[in-house]
């Protein structure tokens, strides 16, 4: 990673001329992704309390997440090659190695032998949650990477690329969250058909971004995309709340009823994709004289 990293970054789809932040695309993205962290810490503890923290190895995501931000908190405010950035990138992939196992193991609960139904995985462990673990690790994995302003395809570098192509697997994975936990409901509503709908749109809007020029159709179909997952988001964020409230509020049903905060996944990858496409020009390295 490069010890001062461009913050000059190409939004000419939407502005005519580039766009300067006062603050680095990395650090950006490292703040947004130790905010991430919290979140999915606080997340995992209240469902793993549930169970009393049984099995122990339910204490693994938990001390995880913290350690993880802190990591990324340290990266920012020292995005240098080093021993802090080595820290971060060996946290990130130990990060995917506990998503790979813990779906292994919320599968494995949910199959519970040899039997299978569609029932019990919509009613038994939240399968697809430890993904967001494994999302998060390859995002910060590439975060930490170098970018290299002067070296693009499709006038992208790579790093941007390959972020672009992370946060397209994140927008598949919530569409697969979205589409087996609405049916438990058999899709009562027709509306709950929207968020896999977007989920999976937008998984492809993004990965062809990721391959595309950022002056083309696809830039600009690409912005009404992250605008319409916030607009999804928020509106699932309602029904949900609405739905917990009704006969009566309680803390148990906005986690385990509709989930209220679930839909806010949307809001979250519509910021990250955002983030991850600012893409930078000029290139403001700082050479440290030698000796």
């Amino acid at each position: 990673m490069e010890s001062n990293i461009a913050s000059v970054f190409s939004y000419k789809w939407i502005t005519k001329e580039p766009i300067k932040l006062s603050i680095e695309k990395t650090r950006l993205i490292l703040l947004f992704l130790a905010l991430n962290y919290l979140i999915v810490f606080l997340d995992v503890t209240i469902a793993h309390a549930a169970d009393a923290f049984s099995p122990v190895y339910e204490w693994i995501p938990v001390v995880f997440c913290p350690l993880a931000a802190i990591a990324a908190l340290l990266l920012l405010f020292r995005p240098k090659p080093g021993i802090i950035n080595t820290l971060h990138m060996g946290l990130n992939l130990l990060g995917i190695c506990i998503g790979v196992l813990g779906f292994i193991f919320h599968l494995t609960g949910v199959i519970g032998g040899n039997s299978f139904s569609l029932t019990k995985l919509i009613g038994g462990n939240p399968v697809f949650a430890p993904l967001a673990f494994i999302a998060l690790g390859i995002i910060g994995a590439i975060t930490g990477m170098d970018d290299r302003p002067r070296l693009k395809r499709y006038g992208l570098t790579q790093k941007t690329r390959w972020l672009l192509m992370a946060t397209a697997f994140w927008f598949f994975a919530t569409a697969l969250v979205a589409f087996f936990d609405h049916a438990s409901t058999r899709f009562g509503n027709f509306y709950t058909w929207f968020p896999v709908y977007i989920g999976f749109f937008a998984a492809s809007v993004v990965f062809l971004q990721a391959y595309s020029s950022s002056d083309k159709m696809t830039s600009r179909l690409f912005t009404i995309t992250m605008v319409l997952s916030m607009l999804i988001g928020l509106l699932g964020f309602i029904l949900h709340l609405s739905a917990d409230a009704s006969g009566g509020f309680s803390w148990r049903r906005v986690f385990y009823g509709a989930p209220g905060l679930a839909p806010l996944l949307f809001c979250d990858l519509a910021i990250w994709g955002g983030l991850v496409y600012l893409d930078p020009i000029v290139s403001q390295i700082r050479k440290n004289s030698a000796g």
